[in-house]
C-alpha cells in the first residue's frame, strides 16, 4: 500500500478509536457537569493535568522512538518492548511516591487528595498501553489499537454513568476511568501478541544494541522535550487551581475542552503518518519531505475551518453541556484557546519530520523555551487576567513552538515549502468564509451574517444553510488557490 493510502487508513483507525471515547466523554461531561458544578469540574481538571504530566515523565519520551525502532528492526521487537516497559515501570513507582509526598504537604483537602492518587495510578497501566500502541503502530496494525479503545470508552462512559446516579460524584468518575484504562491493556496487549513480533528474545540474525542504558539514552533528549511540552501544556490548570482556586480552573477547563480534544486529531495523524514518513526518509530526504508537505497541507486544510466553525458556536457548545451563568466566562476562553488547533497541527507535522531526521535532541530546546514562556505568561496574567490570562499564554506558547521547529528544520534536509502549505489553507479558508459571507447577504439578508459570526440567533435554517455554503464553496477555493490538485486526489485512490 502506498504512503498516502497507508497514512490514510491509519489516520481514520486511530481517530474512530479514539474519539469513540471521546464521544461518549463528552456525554459523560454533560452528566457531570451540573453534578459537580464549576469547583468539581475545576479538580477534575486539575487532576487530570497533575497525572498527565506524571504521565509523560513516565513514557520518558519513548512513545514515538518506539515506533521508530521496532520499524526499522521488527526482529528486535520483544527486546525493544521488555526494555521499555522496565524503564516506565520503574518511572511510574518513583512517580507515584513524589505524588503521595506531594498531596501529603500541599494542603490539598481529602477529596482533592483522593481524586489525584486513584488518578495516579493509571500512569502504571497507561505506560504499558501505550508501549503496546507504539508496537502495533510500527506494524501497521492499529486496528487492534482502536478495538482495546474502543471497548474501555465503553465500558468508561457506563461505569461512570451508573456510579453517578448512584450517587458516587467524582470519586465515580474517577474509578470508572482507572477500570476503563485496565479494561484496554486487557484487550489490546494480546492481539498485539498475536498480531505482531516476532516474539523473540535473540532472534536469528537480528543485530541491535539494546540495553536498558542505550534505550534511556537514546529517550532522554525526547524525555526531556515531551516532559517540557507538557507542563507547558497543562501547568496552565495546576496554576489557576494553586494561584486562585477550583471554580476559576472549572470555567478554564470547560472553555479549553475543544481545544483538548480535537487536538488529539493532529496527533492521530501524527502517529499514523510517521511509520511511512521514517521509511521514506531512511531512503531519501527529498521523499520525506514531500510526505510532510503534503501532510503539512491536508492538515491545516481540515483544522482551519473545522477551528473558524468552533470559534462562531462557542456559546451553544458550552451551554449544551449545562445552562446558567457558572461557565459564561467559558465562552470566551473557548473562542481564544481554539486556535491553538492548527497550531498545534503544523508542530505535528514539523515534529515527525525532525524524528526523521534523527534531530530529536533539539526538542530539549523546542520543549523548554515554550514551558518557560508559558510559566512567565501564566505568572503574570492569572493573577489579573485569570482564565482568560492563561488562555493567551497557551497561544503565545504554542506559536513559539511551531517557529522553533520551523527554525532548526532549516538546518536539515527535510524542511517542506513552507509558503504553499501554510499561506494556501489559510488563504483558502479566508476567500472561501468571505465568498459565502456574500452569498448569504445578497440571497438572504434578512439572517445577519457577517464575517464575525454565523446567523446563531435566527434559528436552525439559516445556521444549516449558511454551513452547507461553506462546506461547498471550500473544497472549490482549495482547488482554485492550488491548495489541493488532481494528482492528491489520484494519490488517495490509487495504492500505488
Amino acid at each position: 500500500m502506498g504512503a498516502t493510502r497507508s497514512i490514510a487508513k491509519n489516520t481514520i483507525l486511530l481517530t474512530v478509536g479514539l474519539y469513540s471515547g471521546r464521544v461518549l466523554a463528552l456525554f459523560l461531561r454533560k452528566k457531570m457537569t451540573p453534578i459537580l458544578g464549576p469547583e468539581g469540574i475545576g479538580l477534575w481538571a486539575a487532576a487530570i493535568s497533575i497525572t498527565g504530566i506524571l504521565q509523560v515523565v513516565v513514557n520518558f519520551g519513548l512513545g514515538t522512538l518506539l515506533t521508530r525502532e521496532v520499524t526499522k528492526a521488527p526482529l528486535m521487537t520483544l527486546r525493544l518492548f521488555w526494555t521499555t516497559l522496565k524503564i516506565r515501570w520503574l518511572l511510574a513507582c518513583g512517580c507515584f511516591l513524589f505524588l503521595l509526598g506531594f498531596v501529603s504537604v500541599s494542603g490539598y483537602p481529602e477529596l482533592d487528595r483522593a481524586v489525584i492518587l486513584v488518578m495516579a495510578l493509571a500512569i502504571f497501566i497507561e505506560g504499558t498501553s501505550m508501549a503496546c500502541d507504539g508496537v502495533l503502530q510500527a506494524h501497521e496494525k492499529v486496528q487492534y489499537q482502536s478495538i482495546g479503545q474502543i471497548a474501555s470508552a465503553i465500558l468508561y462512559f457506563a461505569l461512570g454513568w451508573v456510579w453517578l446516579d448512584a450517587g458516587y460524584g467524582i470519586m465515580g468518575v474517577v474509578w470508572a476511568n482507572l477500570v476503563s484504562r485496565v479494561a484496554r491493556l486487557a484487550i489490546m496487549a494480546p492481539l498485539m501478541f498475536l498480531n505482531t513480533g516476532p516474539w523473540q528474545w535473540r532472534p536469528h540474525g537480528a543485530d541491535h544494541p539494546v540495553s536498558l542504558k542505550w534505550m534511556m539514552k537514546l529517550g532522554l533528549p525526547m524525555f526531556l522535550a515531551t516532559t517540557f511540552g507538557i507542563i507547558y501544556s497543562q501547568v496552565d490548570s495546576v496554576m489557576l487551581k494553586s494561584m486562585v482556586d477550583n471554580t476559576a480552573n472549572g470555567i478554564y477547563s470547560q472553555g479549553r475542552q475543544a481545544f483538548l480534544n480535537l487536538s488529539m486529531l493532529p496527533s492521530m495523524f501524527g502517529f499514523a503518518l510517521f511509520p511511512a514518513m521514517q521509511r521514506a526518509g531512511q531512503e531519501s530526504p527529498g521523499d520525506a519531505r514531500r510526505i510532510g508537505e503534503r501532510a503539512l497541507r491536508y492538515i491545516l486544510a481540515a483544522m482551519l475551518p473545522l477551528t473558524l466553525f468552533l470559534t462562531f458556536t462557542a456559546t451553544p457548545i458550552i451551554f449544551w453541556f449545562g445552562q446558567g451563568e457558572s461557565f459564561i466566562d467559558s465562552v470566551a476562553v473557548m473562542q481564544i484557546v481554539v486556535w491553538g488547533l492548527p497550531l498545534t497541527a503544523a508542530a505535528t507535522v514539523f515534529n515527525r519530520l525532525l524524528i526523521t531526521a534523527e534531530k530529536e535532541k533539539l526538542f530539549i530546546t523546542i520543549g523548554l523555551v515554550p514551558m518557560l514562556l508559558n510559566v512567565g505568561l501564566n505568572w503574570m496574567f492569572i493573577p489579573r487576567y485569570t482564565y482568560f490570562g492563561a488562555s493567551l499564554a497557551t497561544l503565545v506558547s504554542l506559536t513559539v513552538s511551531v517557529v522553533l521547529h520551523i527554525y532548526f528544520l532549516r538546518g536539515t534536509d527535510f524542511l517542506p515549502r513552507l509558503r504553499g502549505a501554510l499561506l494556501g489553507p489559510v488563504a483558502a479558508t479566508a476567500l472561501a468564509w468571505g465568498l459565502t459571507v456574500g452569498l448569504v447577504k445578497l440571497l438572504w439578508p434578512g439572517w445577519s451574517v457577517s464575517l464575525t459570526h454565523l446567523p446563531l440567533a435566527h434559528g436552525w435554517t439559516p445556521f444549516l444553510v449558511t454551513v452547507a455554503v461553506m462546506v461547498v464553496l471550500y473544497p472549490a477555493a482549495l482547488f482554485l488557490l492550488r491548495v489541493l490538485s488532481l494528482e492528491d486526489v489520484r494519490l488517495l485512490k490509487n495504492p500505488r
